[in-house]
């Protein structure tokens, strides 16, 4: 037997900032949001202390902070289930690497609210520069038990993250956990035909709640979830109208709250195709929930996800006799179903092709072949036996990779306060503003520590609601935003959309006047490529042409040089000092880049290179002297092209 105890934490924070339609506080670069996780995690870690249980099973990112807050002492084996990877609380605005050597001002502010030290926040919650609260669990866990225990939902996507993910390289293994799910009721259709039979019965109903043209040869395609990029409602809003003009029996159910830009653009897509193709086309942007019954009327269950841990959707339409239609990536595919392959995720042309082809060849399948892969769907069995089963030998690999006692021990404590435990916990005294910095009484930090934490908060001037974080562009103003170009130009595909937004937005935010000048579209290639070529993308594609032809004149000042032509030491001389410039060149732009911003040691390396080739051109070859310098600093700043392809290709600046 499973007996189960609930504890419930109660917390006028909780109240006021979560609701039904938003369970996640949003966004979370308000100071009221994080203290909010900070409050969560600290309450929980001291719940975590006080039970003392044998496995801390930790769902996602929420409460992934929670090892942070216990004593070595105090640990216990853990495990991680991913339900969705791509949510991993982190905060893309601020970057929180120190600069210069010194510690950013938001550095400083996240230390103070989750009450641990900035060498924590460095340790532990800081993933490619940013702040995030997933990789303080996947740390604590390589920490105590050699990064086992971390699981997701299904096996497919278990091999997805180790594969695609940063995050998770390095990791022994991501554990699969497939979700378990009842399966299709007894009395349910026991044959082909009884199956066709209730299809004509549901379908009927599923027009009528729909508001759909009582057709019973209509083959309905249905969308039912969150409006998110990852869920590809965007594809299905650009496809919506070409599939209605070419096939006259197909109608369309969509239903889901917009959750993201990409929502919105889905939703300003299909407004005006609603009273086109009224009778055909049922849109509702919000929760809606479709009676059980007037499910099983559907034809195919569309599932075009660009990300699918594990997929409910397709499961519960299947049980009733309704395939899929979607990518097979991810945890789709488990079920009988139509489905293309992502042969290029980042081709917005190459997704929809494959979909588009995925809609066509499932609409004009034979309807044997349809019929007797809808059957096929309902005896799909998802049992529970065998995630409890799969669930406990997790259990024993963390408790068996478990570090206990000393070995586990910390160098440093991690918490600012670990005798008062809770600094979140304390209450501002003024909701807004604290006066000058002159007027607040200086603490001595000994005598007090929480009176010194609140104190260091009140100096940064840290209000209960402040933004005290770059703000992303908010939900209102996206929607407007997407609004307005939707009615100048519906061609625009939704990436294109959110890079014009996010750009914008960087504009505004952006204080250095050098860093607005280099955002602004370079005028010589409007015409060819439009405003999205930059003057920032000028210099770096110049810097891609000079590196080769400093190379190049190198290599001929080598050859022209008369003493290394006539004494071959000296010719063994030259190239080890290129090569020595090599080497030092790679350990010095390894170090400045642990502690310069990347896009002004880029200017750096990229102005040195420029004035490197302009001495060249007027470098004396007879010079021995002067050739052995060049051939060193052709080789040191040789090394930095390797910030361009790294920073060119791996960061996301959306």
């Amino acid at each position: 037997d499973i007996h189960r105890v609930w504890f419930l934490l109660e917390h006028k924070w909780f109240e006021t900032l979560i609701s039904k339609d938003a369970p996640y506080p949003y966004p979370q670069t308000k100071l009221s949001v994080l203290r909010f996780f900070s409050l969560w995690n600290q309450a929980a870690a001291q719940l975590m202390i006080m039970l003392k249980p044998d496995v801390y099973h930790c769902m996602d990112y929420h409460a992934a902070m929670i090892p942070l807050y216990c004593q070595p002492h105090d640990q216990v084996p853990t495990i991680i289930v991913l339900h969705n990877a791509d949510y991993d609380g982190a905060i893309e605005t601020d970057f929180v690497v120190p600069v210069l050597w010194r510690d950013v001002p938001a550095l400083k502010r996240l230390s103070l609210i989750f009450n641990l030290t900035p060498e924590a926040i460095r340790k532990y919650l800081t993933f490619e520069g940013r702040f995030n609260m997933l990789w303080g669990g996947i740390a604590c866990a390589r920490e105590n038990q050699g990064g086992h225990g971390i699981c997701t939902v299904s096996g497919k996507y278990a091999a997805e993250l180790k594969r695609e993910r940063t995050m998770f390289k390095g990791l022994p293994t991501v554990l699969p956990l497939d979700n378990a799910i009842d399966s299709a009721a007894e009395d349910g259709p026991k044959s082909i035909a009884e199956l066709q039979s209730l299809r004509v019965e549901s379908k009927r109903a599923l027009q009528e709640f729909c508001e759909l043209d009582t057709d019973p040869d209509a083959k309905i395609l249905i969308f039912i979830g969150r409006w998110v990029k990852q869920k590809g409602v965007d594809h299905i809003a650009l496809l919506a109208s070409s599939i209605l003009q070419k096939n006259r029996d197909v109608q369309f159910v969509l239903a889901g709250p917009p959750g993201d830009p990409y929502g919105n653009y889905a939703q300003e897509l299909l407004r005006p195709l609603m009273d086109k193709f009224k009778g055909r086309l049922f849109v509702v942007t919000r929760f809606f929930m479709i009676p059980k019954e007037a499910r099983a009327g559907a034809h195919l269950c569309l599932m075009p996800s660009c990300s699918e841990p594990f997929g409910y959707v397709d499961v519960e339409f299947g049980l009733l006799g309704v395939p899929s239609l979607g990518c097979a990536i991810g945890g789709l595919g488990k079920m009988p179903g139509v489905y293309f392959r992502q042969q290029n995720s980042d081709s917005q042309d190459m997704l929809l092709a494959g979909f588009s082809a995925a809609v066509q060849y499932a609409l004009d399948m034979d309807d044997s072949v349809y019929w007797e892969m809808a059957f096929e769907c309902i005896p799909a069995q998802f049992p529970f036996s065998i995630w409890r089963s799969n669930l406990q030998a997790i259990y024993r690999t963390a408790q068996l990779h478990f570090k206990r006692g000393k070995e586990a021990e910390r160098e440093e404590p991690l918490m600012l306060d670990g005798e008062l435990g809770m600094n979140v916990l304390m209450e501002q005294k003024q909701r807004y503003g604290y006066g000058k910095l002159s007027d607040i009484r200086m603490v001595d930090r000994n005598k007090d520590s929480g009176v010194w934490i609140q104190h260091k908060m009140q100096r940064m001037q840290v209000g209960e609601g402040s933004e005290f974080l770059m703000q992303p562009v908010s939900e209102v103003r996206v929607k407007e935003l997407m609004a307005f170009w939707m009615a100048e130009n519906q061609e625009t595909d939704a990436e294109t959309l959110q890079s014009h937004i996010s750009l914008g937005n960087q504009r505004i935010n952006e204080r250095s006047f050098a860093t607005r000048s280099l955002m602004v579209p370079c005028r010589p290639f409007v015409r060819l490529m439009g405003n999205s070529c930059l003057r920032i993308h000028f210099f770096i594609a110049l810097g891609y042409i000079v590196s080769p032809v400093v190379d190049e004149r190198m290599s001929y000042i080598s050859r022209s040089a008369e003493s290394l032509q006539s004494h071959y030491t000296w010719g063994l001389v030259g190239t080890t000092i290129t090569n020595l410039g090599c080497v030092f060149g790679a350990f010095v732009w390894l170090a400045l880049s642990r502690q310069v911003p990347a896009n002004l040691l880029m200017a750096v390396s990229l102005f040195m290179t420029e004035r490197l080739c302009s001495l060249t051109v007027s470098a004396a070859a007879s010079d021995l002297i002067w050739v052995l310098i060049f051939n060193f600093a052709g080789g040191f700043l040789s090394t930095s092209r390797w910030l361009f392809l790294i920073w060119n290709f791996n960061e996301d600046f959306h």
